[in-house]
């Protein structure tokens, strides 16, 4: 009788001993299951999405900004360049630094327009497609007043060239979107609106369109695109108040109107364009000089001291001690405003310059030419 009860009291305490472990596994399992089916039914009843039906409108847009980029993506690229920086001093080595930017197809021959400024000094330009396949590009010109530069790749027939818009019939307000690489991030697809047109920040006859949609270091050379898909624009430069390049919403992009007759420029002649130059160096006038050259004393102006041999100047007739007062009817009062006022003219613009020579008023008609030093 004894040996039952004792068999009796060992099973029982493995089973109560079982059952523990079992509680022991088991419980945290089933706890989580019942603990999550209640937050999601709590949370399910406390909040629904908005209705499809009351988010049409949106939901069209959204569809809009996807197709602006699905249809602009495949023509956009990044640009990678190899530069050599010449030393400062006689005992410095040459360094080579990389560079980057992004840049638009414009052909199946393999054209490829981006700024000047990214391709400048480069010994090596390599272009990555947005199939991420790779290669490397010549450069064909540059534009130094415009900022824009022109490469090439082999022709493909895989190459997808963007849309050229009509940059003249931007308005301030309209939605505008910024595709590159800032940063090297490939494809990066911004969405703003047009700040401002026929904005001027420089001294050339070059416009900009400002934008806020976000636009960084690696930008440049992108399209600035409009609802259609179009490249309305260039991006070219950014206002960064603290010097180390970030957005802070103030971009700028070139109209792409103001540069086709560049683009197809470059494809023909297949060189660097320099500044626009007079080809002079002027200076300030003194009470002595004026008196000698018989100036008035309140007319203000310029006098040449140098004219460079071959230079449009030169061309023009202008002479050593001649008194530029005028260009194209606008007061010309310090070789600053000379300066800015062939930068804004541009090369190959025909320009009125009126001198005094020997006391006599002359008028000069100029055409403007180009610095390759």
């Amino acid at each position: 009788m004894q040996g039952k009860i004792q068999i009796s009291r060992f099973a029982l305490m493995n089973l109560i001993f079982s059952t523990f472990l079992i509680g022991v596994f088991i419980s945290p399992i089933v706890y989580s299951g019942i603990r999550k089916s209640i937050i999601t039914s709590s949370l399910g009843n406390q909040a629904e999405p908005i209705p499809e039906s009351e988010q049409i409108s949106a939901v069209e847009i959204q569809k809009t900004f996807m197709n602006v980029y699905k249809k602009a993506q495949p023509s956009v690229v990044y640009i990678k360049t190899n530069i050599l920086v010449r030393p400062h001093a006689w005992f410095d080595y040459y360094q080579q630094v990389e560079g980057a930017g992004s840049g638009v197809i414009i052909d199946k021959e393999g054209y490829i327009v981006t700024n000047s400024h990214v391709v400048k000094g480069a010994t090596t330009i390599e272009v990555f497609f947005s199939d991420n396949t790779r290669s490397l590009a010549k450069l064909v010109g540059r534009d130094e007043n415009s900022d824009i530069a022109l490469i090439k790749v082999p022709a493909s027939t895989n190459l997808q060239p963007a849309v050229l818009g009509n940059s003249d019939k931007i308005q301030t307000g309209q939605i505008v979107f910024a595709l590159g690489s800032p940063y090297g991030l490939a494809s990066t697809f911004t969405q703003g609106i047009v700040s401002a047109v026929t904005r001027y920040i420089d001294n050339t006859k070059y416009s900009r369109i400002q934008t806020d949609a976000s636009i960084n270091p690696g930008n440049s050379g992108g399209p600035l695109l409009n609802i259609y898909g179009e490249v309305i624009g260039i991006n070219q430069s950014i206002i960064s108040p603290d010097g180390r390049g970030g957005s802070v919403g103030i971009g700028f992009a070139i109209p792409i109107n103001e540069i086709k007759e560049t683009i197809e420029m470059l494809k023909k002649e297949k060189r660097i364009i320099g500044k626009a130059a007079l080809g002079v160096s002027v200076s300030e006038t003194n009470e002595n000089l004026r008196e000698y050259l018989g100036i008035k004393k309140d007319l203000e102006g310029v006098i040449v001291r140098f004219v460079v041999p071959g230079s449009a100047a030169d061309k023009a007739g202008i002479q050593e001690n001649d008194f530029i007062y005028k260009f194209n009817n606008e007061s010309v009062k310090t070789p600053e405003d000379l300066s800015k006022s062939v930068q804004k003219a541009g090369v190959g613009t025909e320009v009125e310059i009126r001198i005094i020579r020997k006391r006599k008023e002359i008028n000069l008609k100029v055409i403007i030419g180009e610095d390759n030093s």
